[in-house]
């Protein structure tokens, strides 16, 4: 069944971790603190405020696998999703978010094929430790690259993924740079900085097709050999990639945001095609990304971001190489509102 709306969970949990030095708390229309904790001089806090924003989200995952066939160095597998429109709102350290599918627009289903989705995302972002915790599942694709002879796509509406995974970050020069500035908008850097940035990152990911991942159709023409083609596997990776992120701020509240994370990851497969099972032992190369640019000031803010390669399973399923990835667009507008301060008393006039 088609899912129509999709809750994007979203719980930022904006927790300013204290340095060795002290700590201090934000205040509502406070941007200064206690050096111990950041430099005024470079961020500027918002987590006393409420913040919210409108946003569009473009979330698609690509499959590509690479046969024996002849003359076909790629199969490009992709679900017929759309475009969501949403809100979220962050306040301290709780966050919400919802989407629903773009109403003034519907993808062709007789051409694609239906893809009902589930998307689910936890996000803590804290000064120094932030996190990521993310299901997503996608039933029914259709392939865009190879096409039928008639100019038609294949689709295989009985194709299903799921995946789970936990990734981190470890801010190291957390005192000038801010991930919460580029990403959620509770804080501002006033001044341009970076920061290593360490990433660990763990994730299972499933794949399954009754009648094989490949079709029919695609084998006969290509001539692509039986061991390729595979109704079911299982992956397992545990990766870490250290990597360094960058603000760029000019004419004072625009930025630009750029973080990339290189590394290396250990993982486990196992697959069946037919009746015969296999299971495979390597270590593979990661890279993953994160972008975003915009105009934020105390009071509004204007931007977008992209990443890359948080949910990437590079791998071999028998003779096909077999490369999962999901990149996520986002486009948003917001402001803070100080909704929570305390009324001032009035002294009773005597």
């Amino acid at each position: 069944m088609l899912h129509k709306v999709w809750i994007a969970g979203l719980i930022a949990v904006c927790l300013s971790l204290p340095g060795k030095e002290s700590f201090s708390q934000s205040y509502p229309n406070q941007e200064e603190s206690l050096p111990g904790n950041f430099d005024s001089t470079y961020l500027a806090d918002y987590t006393g405020l409420f913040t919210t924003r409108l946003f569009l989200l473009f979330q698609n995952a690509s499959l590509l696998i690479n046969t024996a066939g002849d003359n076909i160095p790629k199969i490009v597998y992709r679900p017929n999703v759309n475009l969501r429109v949403g809100i979220a709102g962050f306040w301290k350290w709780f966050g919400l978010g919802l989407s629903i599918d773009n109403p003034f627009y519907k993808t062709d289903q007789d051409a694609y094929g239906k893809t009902s989705t589930l998307d689910l995302r936890v996000n803590a972002f804290g000064r120094v430790v932030a996190g990521e915790l993310f299901l997503q599942q996608y039933h029914g694709y259709f392939i865009s690259s190879p096409e039928k002879p008639d100019g038609t796509h294949y689709t295989l509406p009985d194709m299903r993924t799921f995946s789970l995974g936990l990734a981190g970050y470890w801010i190291y020069n957390a005192r000038r740079f801010s991930i919460r500035a580029a990403f959620i908008q509770n804080e501002r850097q006033k001044r341009s900085a970076g920061s290593l940035v360490v990433r660990p990152a763990l994730l299972y990911y499933n794949i399954t097709s009754d009648q094989g991942i490949i079709p029919a159709g695609l084998v006969n023409e290509y001539h692509i050999p039986l061991t390729s083609v595979v109704t079911s596997g299982t992956f397992y990776s545990l990766g870490l990639s250290p990597g360094y992120a960058y603000t760029l701020v000019f004419l004072k509240n625009i930025y630009l945001t750029a973080a990339l994370f290189p590394g290396v990851a250990a993982q486990f497969s196992s697959y069946s095609g037919g009746e015969k099972a296999f299971s495979d032992f390597e270590f593979a190369f990661q890279l993953s990304g994160r972008f975003a640019f915009g105009y934020n000031s105390d009071k509004w803010f204007l931007g977008g971001s992209v990443q890359t390669g948080f949910n990437e399973v590079p791998d071999k399923l028998s003779k096909a190489l077999f490369s999962y990835d999901v990149a996520q667009f986002r486009l948003w507008g917001g402001t803070r509102f100080d909704i929570f301060k305390k009324k001032k008393k009035i002294p009773a006039a005597f």
